[in-house]
């Protein structure tokens, strides 16, 4: 079985690492071809990393995410290539991000699920959320050029609250004595992979415009998932 691990996740990082070759040549259909089996694969390896001893419910709602951003890699495809101009709604760019806010939505239930958050860190982890809302904010809507997401915000925030959500609850993992390796190895900088990917994104659809950038993206945003379901695997007691 760890033979089978082994070939998956080597199968994953091979997809994963021909995805961004051709993004980088410009090759977009076959890039989205691989990029929508990304998370098929790594539905997989999580089924077949499955001991007795992992949670169903942890279990459940990371396949949950999975699911989602299966999803919305698929929407990803129907956004067009296009740069946009301010004020531009692409409704398949709206259901991309939707989805997406979904899939980190079932991340924050996991994180919580891995280290229940009592007042004292709910605290916290709100006053940590408000700055990270804040500095996005900042970064998005002020720094990048004047205008450029004017009619785009409502979306864009609340796709933002649900990264800065679930970095928080990643964070919050770190106050467990038993849980924080755990957390430092592999969720935090899976949740800040996940924002640097978006991130990223953003200012390459809107400010950079430059082609090569998307292969970043991809590879952010692939480690981020495989590290997540590593993760998870470790959490088996």
């Amino acid at each position: 079985m760890e033979s089978v691990k082994g070939l998956l996740q080597l199968l994953y990082w091979i997809v994963l690492l021909a995805g961004c070759i051709l993004l980088f040549n410009a090759n977009y259909l076959l890039a989205s071809i691989l990029r929508d089996i990304l998370m098929p694969i790594l539905v997989v390896y999580l089924f077949v990393s499955l001991k007795p001893t992992h949670s169903r419910t942890l279990k459940t709602y990371f396949l949950c995410a999975l699911f989602f951003l299966w999803i919305a890699d698929i929407l990803n495809g129907f956004i067009s290539l296009d740069y946009y101009e301010p004020n531009v709604k692409d409704p398949y760019l709206y259901a991309f991000l939707g989805v997406y806010g979904i899939a980190n939505l079932f991340y924050v239930l996991a994180y919580n699920r891995i280290r229940k958050i009592d007042f004292k860190q709910a605290v916290k982890a709100s006053f940590t959320l408000l700055l990270g809302i804040i500095l996005v904010y900042v970064v998005y809507f002020r720094f990048i050029s004047a205008g450029i997401i004017q009619g785009n915000k409502p979306p864009f925030i609340a796709f933002t609250f649900s990264l800065v959500a679930a970095a928080s609850m990643a964070a919050n993992i770190t106050d467990s004595n038993t849980k924080k390796k755990l957390a430092f190895n592999y969720f935090i900088p899976a949740a800040v992979l996940a924002i640097l990917s978006s991130t990223i994104y953003v200012f390459n659809k809107y400010g950079l415009r430059e082609n090569r950038v998307d292969t970043i993206v991809l590879l952010t945003y692939g480690y981020a998932q495989i590290l997540n379901i590593n993760g998870f695997r470790k959490t088996s007691r």
